[in-house]
């Protein structure tokens, strides 16, 4: 197995001043960068690609039912495997009540996959 590690520039683009180079973000802030991006991109916002991104926070009003839950949660799992091939999904739980939407995500990165990580987030309806 290719043991490769991914990195993304660091979108402040903020040169050191010795080097005059854009640093690099390491594997794990990559990572959480681009399931952010995923998570909170309405499909068909993304040029070239109509079918990026999963919209997560238009799904705060939908979740009132086992059966939505579950689509939803199909929907996540498919979309980050065919986005973030960097990681494997071992656990994502939804849960939600009246105002919040709670997302946890248990993953480990294909690169180190004895390292279990967890990507945990809260979406709020401020209405």
């Amino acid at each position: 197995m290719v043991n490769s590690k991914h990195s993304d520039l660091d979108l402040k683009f903020i040169p050191n001043p010795m080097t005059k180079q854009v640093k690099n973000l390491d594997e794990k802030t990559a990572i959480i960068r681009a399931l952010n991006h995923l998570f909170y991109t309405r499909q068909g916002e993304k040029l070239y690609d109509e079918n990026f991104g999963i919209g997560i926070q238009d799904q705060l009003f939908e979740m009132n039912n086992f059966l939505t839950k579950d689509v939803l949660k199909t929907f996540i799992k498919t979309q980050i495997n065919n986005y973030e091939n960097r990681i494997n999904v071992l656990n994502l739980e939804l849960t939600n009540d009246l105002h919040n939407l709670n997302i946890y995500l248990e993953y480990a990165i294909r690169s180190s996959p004895q390292e279990r990580l967890v990507y945990q987030k809260t979406i709020r309806r401020i209405r």
